[in-house]
């Protein structure tokens, strides 16, 4: 089902109906898993879908609704959700894949307004146009008090070619965000990753090949290993991505209060669930 509204959308009309929905980058399998292999995973993915499943279900009652925003396929870490019981998922992406309810932009989410309980959006809004429009229609979509995962690349190089458009500092992703209320955050791969992906990318143009320079660029896997020694602030200034954990604000956060973010973001550990809802804690 194709629900795009072309007349505020950066897609083609015609090629989009023509080809079914089909994506314009290639999305094979193995290149999801090689990428896993060589880039590495979200170490902390799980774990905030953990805490948002816990959040979710703890009440009880009616299944919760989790909109994932770029749903063409299933994130790093993001399984769980999927799996729960008490959640019921709705994916889109501009593509159409085993894995979406629906093909949409986020620029114009078909949804009402307040219709979500929570919002999950992976390594996605580097890759829309107007991300804050996009975060716009999150907000609006999302019931009072709905939480959010929202990941994005800071230091990652260019994936997606022609369709990547954007990168975030800590202090301007939570700007970004700032109709929400961050309750934890940190970075979704460190600075190993990230000298590691500038590694690969530098190799890849010496040797111009893609395929020779990621072939040279594996005796240095180990660098990933070093985010594991790294931690905030200085992991932050240098990650390759961003992850912060909020919930739908009341009133919005103040430009004045941008500087406090670097010493006041707590940091989840992967497996570790932070407090309950009643302890939580505006901390930015």
């Amino acid at each position: 089902m194709v629900l795009v509204d072309f007349s505020r959308s950066s897609l083609d009309r015609s090629a989009t109906l023509a080809s079914g929905g089909a994506s314009t980058v290639q999305r094979q399998r193995w290149r999801e898993v090689l990428a896993r292999t060589v880039d590495g995973r979200n170490p902390l993915a799980r774990t905030y879908a953990d805490r948002m499943i816990a959040d979710l279900t703890k009440a009880g009652g009616a299944p919760s609704r989790v909109l994932v925003v770029g749903g063409g396929q299933i994130g790093d870490g993001s399984a769980a959700l999927y799996a729960a019981s008490g959640i019921e998922i709705i994916a889109f992406d501009i593509y159409l894949s085993g894995d979406v309810t629906f093909v949409a932009d986020a620029h114009a989410i078909p949804l009402r307004d307040k219709s979500v309980d929570a919002v999950w959006v992976q390594s996605v809004l580097e890759h829309v146009l107007d991300p804050v429009q996009a975060v716009a229609e999150i907000r609006r979509v999302l019931k009072p008090g709905g939480l959010l995962f929202a990941d994005a690349s800071f230091l990652w190089p260019v994936n997606e070619g022609a369709y990547d458009y954007t990168r975030w500092t800590p202090a301007g992703f939570r700007w970004l965000l700032r109709d929400f209320d961050i309750i934890a955050g940190g970075s979704s791969s460190g600075p190993g990753t990230a000298t590691l992906m500038a590694l690969r990318y530098l190799l890849q143009s010496m040797l111009r090949s893609r395929k020779l320079g990621q072939i040279a660029a594996f005796p240095f896997l180990w660098l990933r290993l070093l985010d594991r020694l790294c931690d905030r602030p200085r992991a932050l200034e240098a990650a390759g991505g961003l992850s912060y954990y909020a919930r739908k604000a009341k009133t919005p956060a103040q430009a004045r209060d941008l500087p406090n973010f670097y010493n006041r973001l707590p940091t989840l550990r992967k497996g570790e669930l932070p407090s309950s809802r009643a302890n939580e804690e505006k901390i930015f």
